[in-house]
């Protein structure tokens, strides 16, 4: 996809009357390969009830990529879709957008190019990859294994009926000794799998340091305590036992609550799209349910 983003992301920061307040940027190791990781914050005066977080962080935009310029354009998009998160989902217009059946993030996404088609495709991929991973979870659709596992990662595709896209999710054992795991859905498999692998590598890097820094005690997000109850022995075993689960199931099928743009102030930068699939189970939001979703 051809971006704007140098063009619509020139005059970001608040010291020129933008939304982003700093980007922080480093590496990582994706596979054997180093990528450039940044991190942006928006101003505070456009965050609302912004939840805290003990492992991931609190950056509101995350990009990771091979070239450093790209990696900060794509942290700075997805601030920028926190940014119209946190303005429309407590606001007036909520239900309007979806946010009355899905009160987070779930399919949202925001891309500085010449097409609102073109942030309107990336919000598919992301609905597709929360519906599915829903679906799976919840019982509604298997997995299977694909390929030989190569630098210790086993590749497993959700097996859906929506008639676009692939979903991946990888997993491995850490040399830490947790288990990390990374999904994503994309216009192959191969594309998904490669997403997959950066989300990987950023969950194996965040659960290890959070795991050396700190003692263990309770953990607020329950998205985070998720997150983190899969990298250990039983949510891990629990885990298999649903890839290798192969009964017969009740499938679910794809359909869309909302499919549209969330114009704001952040249009002036990037548009901003969501699309909000129906779920074949709410517990997903429960957050006393070990759900694998985070």
């Amino acid at each position: 996809m051809f971006s704007l983003a140098a063009i619509n992301y020139r005059d970001i920061f608040t010291s020129a009357g933008g939304p982003i307040e700093r980007i922080s940027s480093g590496s990582i190791d994706v596979l054997g390969k180093r990528a450039h990781q940044a991190n942006a914050y928006l101003a505070p005066g456009l965050i609302r009830g912004k939840p805290a977080h003990s492992v991931y962080g609190n950056a509101d935009g995350t990009g990771a990529s091979g070239s450093a310029q790209v990696a900060r354009h794509m942290a700075i998009s997805e601030a920028l879709e926190r940014w119209a998160f946190y303005d429309l989902a407590q606001g007036p217009t909520a239900a309007k957008y979806g946010f009355d059946a899905d009160h987070s993030t779930n399919g949202m996404a925001a891309f500085p190019g010449f097409f609102k088609a073109q942030a309107r495709q990336r919000a598919h991929y992301e609905a597709l990859e929360r519906w599915a991973l829903v679906s799976w979870w919840s019982g509604h659709m298997r997995a299977s294994i694909v390929g030989d596992a190569l630098f210790g990662v086993t590749a497993l595709r959700l097996e859906h009926s929506a008639e676009f896209g692939e979903v991946a999710i990888l997993f491995r054992r850490s040399a830490a000794g947790h288990v990390s795991y990374g999904y994503s859905a994309g216009s192959s498999f191969r594309t998904a799998a490669a997403r997959a692998a950066v989300e990987l590598a950023r969950n194996e890097f965040v659960v290890g340091y959070y795991k050396l820094r700190t003692a263990a005690r309770e953990v607020p997000n329950c998205f985070e305590r998720r997150c983190l109850y899969f990298a250990g022995e039983e949510g891990h075993a629990e885990f298999l036992r649903r890839v290798f689960d192969r009964r017969p199931h009740r499938e679910s099928k794809w359909s869309v609550h909302f499919d549209g743009e969330l114009p704001g102030p952040w249009s002036r930068y990037a548009t901003v799209w969501r699309v909000v699939a129906d779920m074949p189970s709410r517990d997903y939001l429960d957050p006393k349910c070990s759900f694998f979703f985070w």
